[in-house]
C-alpha cells in the first residue's frame, strides 16, 4: 500500500508539473478565441522526431475490431514536457487509445470484417455548435444535451473505398456508446470486399454535423491496399519498401494556453434581417486555418533518412488548408518529387515535378531521392506557401509556422540505394468514355442566421429543383448502375473546393473557365427556417479547357474544383446502392455542402 502511495503521488506530482510548465508556454490573443491560443511562431521547429506510425497486418482477410475511444497525447509543442492532450483514436486494443491509430495494411481481393466499437465518452471535449443539421438535430427531440445521457455519435467511413452502401459509413448512420443509432444504422461490422488497385486509403469520421470535430480529436488512420502489381515492384527493387516506405498525414491545429485542442468557440456574426444566433454559443466558422503544423501527430518534426530513396505516403488531413509544397535546402536546388500514385492507385509514369499540391482529403504517393552527394550531411525542409483560403486568400503562410511542415536530416554514411525507379508502373489507366452529362454547381449563399453556407446544386432549368441544394433537399442524382458518367461542375465561389464523390473513382477531364448569372434562390433549412441559395443560368465558357496536371492524371477520388471554373469529372457506377458527394473542406461539408446520390438497377 505505501508502494501503491508512492506512485500515486509521483504521478500527481509529475502532472503538477507538467502543467505548471506547459503554462508557461508562449501565447498570443486570436479573435476566434475566447482564450489566449499557443503562439505558433515562437514553438521550437524540427526537434520532434517523426513518428511512424504503427501498421497492423490485415493482408490475409478475415476479421479485426477497431476500438474508438480517448486519450492523452504529447504533440510535442515543449520538448522537454508532454503535454498531455486529450485525444480521440482508434485502437487494436481497447484499453490504450492514442491520437489517430494504426495503418490497416489489406491485400487486394482479400475480404476484411470491421467491428468498430465506440468506446468515447459522454461529454464533447470541444466546443459544439447545435444550430448545424447535425446528428442529435431530427433525432426523437434529440438536441445537443443528450451526448451527456448517449454518448458521442460516430460513424467511419473508408475514403476511397469500393464498398457497399450499409458499410461506407453514411453521415446519419451514427452510433452512441450506449447504442442509441442514427436513422441511417444498419450495422457496425462493415465489410471491406478490397476488390481495388492498390494504393494510399485512409478511415475517418462521418458523422452528420460533427465530422470536422471528431476527426479534429483524431480519428483518422491509414488503410494500405496491397496488389500483386505492387509487390512485384517492390520486389524488383523499383519502388522503396520496408523502413524507406513511410505514411505521413499533415494537419494544422491550435492549442488552447493549457495544451488542449482549441476551435473557434466564438459565436457567429450577428446579421441584420436574419434570424437572431444565440450570442452565447459557439459557432461555425466558413473555413479552420490552424498555425501549428503536426506530421503524424508531432508539431513540425524531423526525420533522418539514409541517403537513398525514399517513399512517402502523404495525406492532407486537415479542415480547410490546402499545402502547396517544395522541397527546399541552402546548399541544394531542385529537389523532385516524383509522384507515382494519387488517390485511388498509381500513375501510369513516374512524374518528377517541384511542387505538390495537396488539398484536404487527396493523398499523393512519393518518391524522394536523397542519394545526391551534395545533400549528404544536409538538411532539407518541406515548406507551404499555399494561400488561404487557396488559391486567392489573403492569409499568406508564416515562414515561422505554417509555411514550415517538416525537415529532414540526411546522415553523412555511404549506402548501396538499390532502387532504380521504373519506365512504367504497371498500371495502364484506361480513359472512360460517355455520352451521358450531369451538370451541378457548387454556391456560397447564407444560412438562416445570415452565415456564410457552401452548398452544392444541379444546373437544370426543366427541373423544379434547379439550384443550389441542402442536405434535405429532394435527392437529384439516380444513376443507372453499371453506367459511365461525366459530371460538369461549375463553381461559382471565390475558392477552391476538394470535391469528394464516394464509392467511385474517377478521372479529371479537364477545367474551364466560364461566365454566368446566378439568380436568388431559396432553400430549405433543416429546421424548416429559409436560407438563401443561388441558380445558374446564362453560362458561357470562356477559352479551351485545360488537361489537369500531370499528378492528376490518375485515378482520383478527391479533386480540386478551382473557382470561376467548370471542372469535368468522369466515373463509372456499379454498385446499388445509395453514397453521398461532398466538400472535403470539412467545415463546408458540415454546413450543408453534401448531398446524396443513389445508384439504381438499369
Amino acid at each position: 500500500m505505501k508502494k501503491m502511495a508512492t506512485i500515486t503521488m509521483m504521478f500527481f506530482l509529475v502532472l503538477f508539473l507538467s502543467i505548471k510548465l506547459f503554462a508557461q508556454l508562449p501565447t498570443t490573443n486570436n479573435p476566434l478565441y475566447t482564450h489566449p491560443v499557443v503562439n505558433a511562431e515562437l514553438l521550437p521547429k524540427f526537434v520532434n522526431p517523426l513518428p511512424i506510425i504503427e501498421r497492423q497486418d490485415i493482408t490475409a482477410g478475415g476479421n479485426i475490431t477497431i476500438y474508438i475511444g480517448e486519450g492523452l497525447h504529447d504533440f510535442g509543442l515543449n520538448p522537454s514536457v508532454p503535454t498531455n492532450t486529450k485525444v480521440w483514436g482508434y485502437s487494436v486494443d481497447q484499453n490504450v487509445f492514442d491520437y489517430l491509430g494504426p495503418t490497416l495494411v489489406a491485400m487486394e481481393n482479400k475480404s476484411v470484417n470491421v467491428h468498430y466499437v465506440n468506446k468515447l465518452g459522454y461529454e464533447y471535449p470541444l466546443p459544439l455548435d447545435n444550430t448545424l443539421h447535425w446528428a442529435f438535430a431530427e433525432h426523437n427531440g434529440m438536441d445537443m444535451y443528450n451526448i451527456a445521457t448517449n454518448g458521442i455519435p460516430i460513424v467511419p467511413h473508408l475514403h476511397g473505398g469500393d464498398v457497399e452502401s450499409v458499410s461506407d459509413g453514411k453521415p446519419e448512420a451514427w452510433w452512441t456508446p450506449n447504442g442509441t443509432k442514427g436513422p441511417d444504422f444498419i450495422k457496425d461490422v462493415y465489410n471491406y470486399e478490397n476488390k481495388q488497385d492498390a494504393s494510399t486509403y485512409w478511415f475517418h469520421d462521418h458523422t452528420l454535423g460533427l465530422t470536422r470535430t471528431n476527426v479534429y480529436m483524431g480519428l483518422a488512420a491509414f488503410y494500405l491496399l496491397r496488389d500483386n502489381n505492387e509487390l512485384k515492384l517492390i520486389r524488383k527493387n523499383k519502388i522503396p519498401s520496408g523502413t524507406h516506405e513511410i505514411e505521413m498525414v499533415i494537419q494544422d491545429k491550435m492549442f488552447n494556453g493549457n495544451g488542449q485542442l482549441a476551435i473557434p468557440d466564438i459565436p457567429a456574426e450577428f446579421v441584420e434581417g436574419f434570424r437572431l444566433f444565440d450570442q452565447t454559443k459557439p459557432s461555425i466558422q466558413p473555413e479552420f486555418f490552424g498555425e501549428v503544423i503536426l506530421v503524424n501527430g508531432k508539431a513540425w518534426p524531423y526525420l533522418e533518412v539514409e541517403p537513398v530513396k525514399y517513399r512517402f505516403r502523404i495525406l492532407n488531413g486537415s479542415d480547410s488548408r490546402f499545402y502547396r509544397m517544395k522541397l527546399t535546402s541552402n546548399d541544394v536546388q531542385d529537389i523532385k518529387w516524383n509522384v507515382i500514385g494519387s488517390d485511388q492507385g498509381f500513375l501510369e509514369n513516374v512524374s518528377p515535378i517541384n511542387e505538390l499540391l495537396v488539398a484536404p482529403g487527396e493523398r499523393y504517393d512519393v518518391v524522394i531521392d536523397f542519394s545526391n552527394p551534395a545533400l549528404l550531411g544536409k538538411n532539407i525542409i518541406i515548406t507551404n506557401d499555399a494561400p488561404a483560403p487557396f488559391p486567392n486568400g489573403d492569409d499568406i503562410p508564416d515562414p515561422n509556422s505554417n509555411g514550415l511542415i517538416m525537415q529532414f536530416k540526411v546522415k553523412n554514411i555511404n549506402v548501396v540505394d538499390n532502387v532504380q525507379l521504373p519506365s512504367d508502373l504497371g498500371k495502364p489507366i484506361k480513359k472512360l468514355q460517355s455520352k451521358i452529362i450531369r451538370k451541378l454547381m457548387l454556391s456560397e449563399g447564407m444560412d438562416q442566421y445570415g452565415r456564410m453556407q457552401p452548398m452544392l446544386g444541379i444546373v437544370d432549368e426543366n427541373n423544379p429543383n434547379d439550384g443550389t441544394l441542402t442536405w434535405n433537399d429532394p435527392i437529384t442524382e439516380y444513376i443507372k448502375n453499371n453506367s459511365t458518367e461525366i459530371w460538369e461542375i461549375y463553381n461559382t465561389t471565390e475558392d477552391a473546393h476538394p470535391i469528394h464523390l464516394h464509392l467511385v473513382r474517377f478521372q479529371i477531364l479537364g477545367r474551364q473557365e466560364f461566365e454566368g448569372v446566378l439568380l436568388d434562390k431559396h432553400n430549405m433549412a433543416h429546421d424548416h427556417s429559409m436560407v438563401m441559395g443561388y441558380k445558374l443560368t446564362d453560362i458561357d465558357k470562356i477559352d479551351t479547357e485545360e488537361e489537369p496536371g500531370v499528378y492528376e492524371k490518375g485515378w482520383k477520388d478527391t479533386g480540386i474544383l478551382y473557382p470561376e471554373e467548370v471542372t469535368r469529372l468522369i466515373a463509372r457506377f456499379d454498385r446499388i446502392g445509395e453514397y453521398v458527394w461532398h466538400c472535403h473542406i470539412l467545415s463546408h461539408e458540415d454546413h450543408e455542402m453534401m448531398r446524396k446520390f443513389v445508384v439504381v438497377p438499369t
